[in-house]
C-alpha cells in the first residue's frame, strides 16, 4: 500500500522506524517524486529520495514499469523547501536517464522552467509589436503542458496514447517521450510524431502544439535561452479542426428563453441574469465573469476585476479585453432593467433568497461570494437549465433519489450562446457590422468560427433545433457599433 502524507519537519519528524526488516516509503503529496525512506534498525535513519517509474517493453510489445530511486540527502542535512524545489527542477532530467549530469536540459525541464519561472510569452501582431498573454491564456497553455508533454493526468487513455510505442510508416517503433529528450537533439520530426500520437484529438493536439510552440519562442526571448536552435514546432502541419457553429436556431426558442429569465428571475438571480447577459449581449465569459457593481474607487481594485456597470450611461464598461482594448457596449434596456431588479435583491439585507447579498461582484461565486463566479460554478446549471428548456436531452444512469447521477447529450455551452448573438446580429446587420461588435480582428474570425451564413449549412452540424422559416433579431444589438 502507498503511504502518502503532507511533508513538513514536524509530519517528517513522527514517521516511526519500522520493526521489521524493511524499510518504510512515504511520498509527498506536494511535490511529485519526492519521498522520505524510514529505515528499521540498525540504521534508523529517514532520507529523502527522488523516485519516478520507467517504461520499457518486452519482445511481446507488452508495456513493464519499474521504480527508480535517487538519494538527495538525510533528513535535516538540508531544508524541506530547498529538497523540494531541486526535485521539481530536475526530476525531467532525472528521468530521461541522465541522473549524473544537471547540465543536460531536457524539453520536460524546459517546460518545467517556463511553469515554474513565469509562464508568460508574448504574440506578434501587425508591425512586429508583442503583446503579452493574459493571465487566463497562460493558465490555459500551462494545463496543456502538464497533461500532454509532462504527462500529468489521471486519464490513462491520455497516458496511453502519449507513452505507448509509435508505429512509422516503415513498421518501425518509436519509443522515445517528448519530455525526455535532450534539447541540443531536439527535431522537427520529433514533435510531429509527438503530435501524430494525438490524432484522435485534433483540437487538443492543435493547441498543445501552440502551446509548446509559445514555450520555446518564451525560452529565446531571455538573455541566456536554453535551446539555442529554431523552434522545432514550426512549420508542423496542423490537424484539420471541424468548426463548431452550433447555435439556438429558433428564433421562438430564443424568445422563449428571454421571457423566462425575465419572469422566473427570483428562482435564481445570478444564474438566470448571467446567461440573460450572454444571450442578448454576445460578451465572453472572461469579460463577463469579473464584473463589479460600480466603478472602484482605487486602480490597484480596478485591476481586479473585468468591468463595471456604468448606471447613469446605462452601458458596461469593460477592462482590457481579449484584444487588450477597452469597450463600452451600449446595453438594451431589456437587461439594464434586468440588472437593476438583480441589484436590488441583493442590497436587501432582510431578503431571504439564497444568493449573494452585499457582493460586490456581479456573479459572486456561490460557494464563496467574495470571488467572481467560474465556468466550473455555472457548468452543472446549464447543463440542467437547458434540459429544462429543450435543449439537451438527459439519461438516468444511476443512483436513488437525490443522489442520481445523468449524462446529458446534445449540449450547448456559454461559447454558444456568443455564436448565437453573433449569427443572429449578423443576419439583421451585416457581417462587418457584426465583427465591429464583437471587436474581432478580422471578419474572417467571425465568419469561420461564429457566424452562420444561411440555413443550408446548419444541416452539416446536426442541429437538433427546428429552423424557423423567419430570422428574428435578439432584442440586443440594435444598434451597430
Amino acid at each position: 500500500m502507498t503511504k502518502k502524507i503532507k511533508f513538513t519537519p514536524a509530519t517528517i519528524a513522527k514517521l516511526k522506524h519500522p520493526t521489521g526488516k524493511h524499510p518504510d516509503k512515504w511520498y509527498d503529496l506536494t511535490c511529485e517524486g519526492l519521498a522520505c525512506i524510514v529505515q528499521p534498525q540498525p540504521s534508523l535513519t529517514k532520507s529523502y529520495y527522488a523516485t519516478w517509474s520507467t517504461i520499457t517493453y518486452g519482445k511481446d510489445g507488452k508495456q513493464k514499469r519499474s521504480g527508480r530511486y535517487k538519494y538527495i540527502c538525510r533528513v535535516g542535512q538540508r531544508n524541506y523547501e530547498d529538497v523540494k524545489q531541486e526535485v521539481n527542477i530536475k526530476l525531467p532530467i532525472w528521468k530521461a536517464g541522465n541522473i549524473t549530469s544537471s547540465s543536460v536540459k531536457t524539453v520536460g525541464s524546459l517546460v518545467q522552467e517556463y511553469i515554474k519561472f513565469g509562464a508568460g510569452g508574448f504574440r506578434v501582431k501587425s508591425k512586429g509589436t508583442k503583446i503579452k498573454y493574459k493571465k487566463i491564456t497562460t493558465k490555459t497553455y500551462i494545463l496543456l503542458l502538464s497533461t500532454y508533454v509532462l504527462v500529468k493526468t489521471n486519464k490513462d487513455h491520455i497516458k496511453t496514447m502519449l507513452t505507448a510505442p509509435y508505429k512509422q510508416s516503415d513498421n518501425s517503433y518509436y519509443k522515445k517521450q517528448l519530455a525526455e529528450l535532450p534539447l541540443d537533439k531536439i527535431t522537427k520530426r520529433d514533435i510531429e510524431i509527438w503530435h501524430s500520437r494525438m490524432e484522435k484529438i485534433p483540437a487538443a493536439a492543435n493547441r498543445a502544439l501552440a502551446a509548446l510552440s509559445v514555450v520555446f519562442e518564451w525560452d529565446q526571448d531571455r538573455e541566456t535561452p536554453t535551446h539555442k536552435g529554431i523552434n522545432p514546432c514550426l512549420r508542423v502541419t496542423k490537424y484539420e479542426e471541424h468548426k463548431d457553429k452550433r447555435w439556438i436556431d429558433s428564433p421562438a426558442k430564443i424568445l422563449e428563453i428571454v421571457k423566462y429569465c425575465q419572469d422566473q428571475q427570483w428562482r435564481d438571480p445570478h444564474f438566470l441574469t448571467f446567461y440573460l447577459l450572454l444571450l442578448e449581449y454576445g460578451e465572453r465569459l472572461s469579460d463577463s465573469f469579473g464584473l463589479v457593481w460600480k466603478k472602484p474607487a482605487s486602480v490597484a481594485e480596478q485591476l481586479k476585476c473585468s468591468g463595471w456597470i456604468d448606471w447613469q450611461k446605462k452601458e458596461i464598461y469593460l477592462r482590457d479585453t481579449k484584444n487588450r482594448q477597452d469597450a463600452s457596449p451600449e446595453m438594451t434596456e431589456e437587461l439594464f432593467t434586468q440588472l437593476q431588479k438583480l441589484q436590488s435583491l441583493v442590497s436587501d439585507e432582510n431578503t431571504n433568497a439564497s444568493f449573494a447579498v452585499g457582493s460586490k461582484w456581479v456573479f459572486p461565486r456561490p460557494t464563496d461570494p467574495t470571488q467572481p463566479v467560474n465556468n466550473t460554478s455555472y457548468r452543472v446549471k446549464l447543463k440542467y437549465f437547458h434540459y429544462k428548456m429543450g435543449l439537451a436531452n438527459r439519461e438516468h444512469i444511476r443512483g436513488k433519489g437525490k443522489r442520481k447521477v445523468y449524462k446529458y447529450t446534445h449540449l450547448l455551452t456559454f461559447k454558444h450562446l456568443r455564436k448565437t448573438y453573433v449569427t443572429t446580429y449578423g443576419r439583421r446587420m451585416g457581417l462587418e457590422a457584426a465583427s465591429h461588435r464583437m471587436r474581432h480582428s478580422s471578419m474572417i474570425v467571425t465568419k469561420e468560427h461564429y457566424f452562420n451564413e444561411d440555413k443550408k449549412k446548419l444541416k452539416t452540424h446536426k442541429s437538433i433545433y427546428d429552423v424557423g422559416d423567419n430570422v428574428v433579431a435578439l432584442k440586443a444589438g440594435t444598434n451597430a457599433e
